[in-house]
């Protein structure tokens, strides 16, 4: 920085460019052979992923964490709702759905107690698979970035790997004190805006992926999603690398959801869709700072805890 041009591209190319090139490379996969042909990869950056309740957000990262995991890759999973017992609980079942779908456990009802042989035998499995490659880490609602910084620097100083952090949910990531003021804001959108753009600059300082899980606009659940649909959900749009929302297929299929009006009709078909057994979600890119965007499908078994790639084109 002394330098008369510290910034000097020819400099960088010629000291500085094969290096970042090198940090830049990975092979790191979803562990979804659909959504990984497409994205072609994943790559130090932050991605968002969006989509109304009952769409499986938090069991598709949580699947993908698994996958991934089993990759080889470490995960830490930030889990601001739900316990770590709920959270292992689910990988378990759906270890016995990816075995035997008819016959396959509830993570309820393995949290009850009803651990049968087979269960027992995915627990077993589900260990020897994911290693001790993924940590949950319960949080609570006091949880902020800088914890979720800290924890990370640790987890990377400790074991010398680069794991792929998922947090589990922006909107209830609490604000950093500010450091001039040493006061939290108590504006939600400025916490928000706030927490995206911190997780942004913990990917580049990092060299990681950071997944964060995100809710959306609510008065966009009768049409396909868009960036219309994050609007309540700070700077995404714009800080993200890649955005992805989850949406029933149904809704980009049915000509009726490009309508202004017959929002009862829409309704209906909501409805019935949720009410399918597996349901048809689509993943569709909105944002792609790595190349093209795409959609790509997905069967969601909600009481397994699963999803599968769907061989239907979009």
């Amino acid at each position: 920085q002394a330098a008369a041009r510290p910034d000097n591209t020819a400099f960088y190319i010629d000291a500085l460019m094969s290096g970042e090139i090198e940090r830049f490379k990975n092979d790191r996969k979803t562990g979804f052979a659909n959504l990984d042909e497409a994205a072609g990869g994943i790559y130090a950056g932050l991605y968002a992923v969006g989509g109304l309740s009952s769409l499986g957000k938090t069991t598709f990262c949580h699947q993908m964490a698994d996958q991934m995991a089993a990759a080889g890759q470490h995960v830490l999973f930030f889990s601001k709702e739900q316990s770590r017992l709920e959270m292992v609980s689910k990988s378990i079942a759906r270890t016995t759905a990816q075995r035997d779908i008819e016959k396959a456990a509830t993570s309820l009802e393995i949290r009850k107690g009803n651990l049968t042989p087979a269960v027992l035998d995915a627990a077993d499995a589900y260990m020897n698979t994911v290693g001790n490659r993924l940590s949950v880490i319960e949080g609570n609602f006091n949880c902020t970035v800088s914890f979720i910084g800290e924890y990370t620097r640790r987890y990377i100083e400790q074991n010398h790997v680069q794991p792929v952090v998922i947090v589990d949910y922006l909107q209830v990531l609490q604000a950093d004190k500010d450091p001039d003021t040493g006061r939290k804001t108590n504006d939600t959108k400025q916490i928000v805006d706030q927490n995206v753009v911190a997780l942004k600059r913990m990917t580049r300082s990092l060299n990681i992926p950071i997944f964060v899980i995100s809710s959306v606009n609510r008065s966009n659940y009768l049409a396909p999603i868009d960036f219309e649909s994050f609007k309540e959900s700070g700077n995404i749009e714009y800080t993200a690398d890649v955005v992805w929302g989850l949406q029933l297929s149904v809704l980009r299929e049915d000509n009726v959801f490009n309508q202004q009006q017959k929002i009862k009709e829409k309704r209906e078909k909501v409805r019935e869709a949720k009410a399918e057994n597996p349901r048809r979600i689509d993943l569709v890119c909105l944002k792609n700072r790595y190349g093209r965007d795409y959609t790509t499908n997905f069967l969601y078994y909600p009481q397994h805890d699963l999803f599968k790639p769907d061989g239907g084109t979009p």
